[in-house]
């Protein structure tokens, strides 16, 4: 009869074992919720056994407690130990009995046996051998047998030498068998958590990744329009990057997790603080009831706190670091199409505006910015096909000195669009600057302006075409060797061209700026600091640099015949100029008193309307050279 108890327990700690799984999967694996539902679920089935035992003697019965019990202990730790034990304990006193004193202390010995082998477990990460689990049942077992002597009368004795070898042999085998059970879905559990982890935490802050985000953003959009609204705020740090440059990813790192320290606060538990990348954050916010009607400047106050706290210096060991933030704020649902990844774009075209007006602001998102932003994605994808078809035309406006004689040009490049025909440059520069278009757009300008170098009817002219090279093409690993492949292939002399650099070129690794611009020097070509006296203007660049020549910018030149500071702003320019030994250019050129003006005070070379417009490069080469050559 003893084994089939035992049978009838086992069956009862396998369904019990079916059950808990299905209530661990389903209850949440932080706070009290878990724990107490399980520590019911073994009290309940502990009690379940009490009902169907085997009766020794009058109030003296036997049953699979300290298995179901020990297992409680081990698998559930002290608080499901209590609450099951409780229960157990509770219905054990109150079927009374003989043994009754002795069945509460065989209740709290297997409970606090269980919940001994939990912390053995805990430090051994999570995993016990088997013979480890042999041995918490063969202790279990037999400390209830020694507890079995306490009964009165003799009784205990005779219980032992009855029971106690079959007690001794089975019941730790079963109750290793059992533990086995549970042990291995709680490993599997464990990797289930691990993945869910990966997949949805970042590793570094362990906020919520993208993938997490996303899926609260659907889940915000199944709830009824009316009844509530969501706000989604994308936060970029400005110039991170130049942090982690200057103080390496350690300092980068741990200010990541200095600020996610500083910000969970800010968020309650129903809104999600995420890491979207390397700079990125995001927080999903559930808009209070009395803000619904404006959602967009409750957005402004939240996206003010997080500033405010973002702005707050940081003590990373012995350095103080501020940075500040880009915000974009958008709410949603917009109406019953809004999707998530519309969502995420809304934020991300604020944010982006932000970083785009300077940085350390909030910007929530407007439906004038959605046009903008597809019309530069068009207009991208459009170029990037467009510089392979050929569609690119080349302009050149001529450059003359005092008497209106050609000295050199400009070149300028055009984009003749199959169907938005003639394209301004200001369309699709800007657009081309913040990708690697740029790169391939200044590669075709050198070419074309090389090959018009080294046409028959230009070639032995005394003139310089200059090229505009943006920062980032100059900053290009491979520039110089492309210049020199571009010479090759043409036969263009290189002492007939000129690359016009920015001063924004000169403040990023100004030793590589020199190297390149000596090996280029070399060769023959000229530079033109272009646009001098609206950026970053240093006499020490023009002392250091092969600068050959300066571009006045046209906005001084246009206001210089009847703006005094204007005016002062010029002759300071030509003063540097004449003083280094430079040329000027003097751009915007367009009335005949800018022209009096400039070459009252030295000798410029002008460039603008009032002399000769833009044109392509066909109508230029026959305007000035005629229809010789090819």
């Amino acid at each position: 009869m003893l084994l089939a108890d035992l049978v009838q327990n086992v069956a009862l700690l396998v369904a019990l074992a079916t059950i808990y799984q299905i209530i661990a999967s389903r209850t949440p694996n932080h706070g009290l919720a878990q724990p107490i539902i399980v520590g019911i679920l073994f009290g309940v089935v502990s009690i379940l056994g009490m009902m169907m035992p085997i009766q020794f003697a009058d109030g003296l019965f036997f049953d699979g407690r300290s298995i179901i019990l020990s297992v409680a202990g081990l698998f559930g730790g002290p608080l499901v130990a209590v609450i099951s034990g409780t229960l157990a304990s509770i219905y054990r006193a109150w079927v009374g009995g003989v043994g009754a004193i002795v069945g509460i202390l065989v209740i709290v010995a297997s409970a606090a046996v269980g919940v001994g082998f939990h912390y053995v477990k805990h430090r051994s990460d999570g995993h016990l051998t088997v013979l480890q689990l042999l041995g918490m049942g063969f202790l279990v077992h037999a400390v209830m047998l020694a507890i079995m002597l306490l009964l009165p009368n003799g009784i205990g004795f005779t219980v032992v030498s009855e029971l106690g070898p079959v007690i001794i042999l089975l019941y730790p085998l079963v109750t290793m068998l059992v533990s086995l059970l549970f042990q291995d879905y709680a490993d599997q559990e464990a990797g289930r958590h691990k993945l869910h982890k990966l997949a949805y935490y970042d590793s570094l802050t362990g906020l919520p990744n993208r993938q997490y985000l996303m899926e609260r953003l659907r889940g915000g959009l199944l709830e009824p329009e009316k009844e509530s609204g969501h706000l989604l705020m994308l936060i970029n740090l400005d110039r991170f990057k130049m942090l982690n440059d200057a103080r390496g990813h350690v300092v980068g790192d741990q200010l990541l997790r200095a600020l996610t320290e500083r910000l969970t606060p800010l968020v309650k538990d129903e809104d999600v603080l995420a890491r979207m990348s390397a700079d990125e954050f995001a927080v999903l916010l559930k808009t209070p009831a009395d803000c619904l009607r404006d959602t967009n400047q409750w957005g402004r106050q939240m996206s003010e706190k997080f500033q405010i706290a973002i702005k707050y210096p940081f003590v990373l060991g012995e350095d103080e670091i501020s940075i500040s933030s880009s915000i974009g704020i958008t709410s949603f649902p917009l109406g019953k199409n809004d999707i998530p990844s519309h969502i995420l774009r809304r934020a991300d075209t604020a944010m982006h505006r932000a970083k785009q007006n300077g940085g350390n602001q909030s910007v929530v998102f407007e439906l004038d910015m959605a046009s903008s932003a597809e019309h530069k994605y068009q207009i991208e994808r459009e170029l990037r096909k467009a510089i392979p078809a050929d569609e690119l035309v080349l302009y050149l406006q001529s450059q003359v000195d005092a008497s209106g004689k050609m000295v050199g040009a400009e070149t300028l490049v055009r984009w003749q669009h199959p169907q938005r025909g003639l394209v301004p440059p200001m369309t699709f520069i800007p657009i081309a600057e913040e990708s690697d278009l740029i790169t391939e757009l200044g590669n075709w300008t050198l070419m074309a302006a090389c090959r018009i170098l080294a046409r028959e009817e230009v070639f032995s002219q005394p003139l310089r075409l200059s090229v505009n090279i943006s920062p980032r093409h100059f900053h290009d690993p491979g520039f110089v060797s492309s210049i020199r492949h571009v010479l090759a292939v043409t036969g263009a002399d290189a002492t007939h061209l000129t690359l016009e650099v920015t001063e924004g070129l000169l403040i990023r690794n100004i030793n590589d700026v020199i190297a390149k611009m000596a090996q280029l020097a070399d060769l023959g070509i000229h530079f033109s600091l272009d646009d001098f006296g609206t950026g970053y203007s240093s006499l020490s660049y023009l002392k250091r640099l092969p600068i050959h020549e300066i571009k006045i910018d046209k906005s001084f030149v246009q206001d210089a015949p009847n703006d005094a500071d204007d005016a002062a702003l010029v002759e300071s320019i030509l003063a540097v100029a004449q003083h280094m030994q430079l040329d000027v250019v003097a751009e915007g050129v367009e009335t005949k008193e800018q022209a009096d003006f400039l070459n009252a005070r030295a000798r410029v070379i002008h460039q603008g309307y009032f002399f000769h417009k833009p044109e392509p490069e066909e109508n230029w080469i026959k305007r000035n050279f005629g229809n010789s050559g090819q």
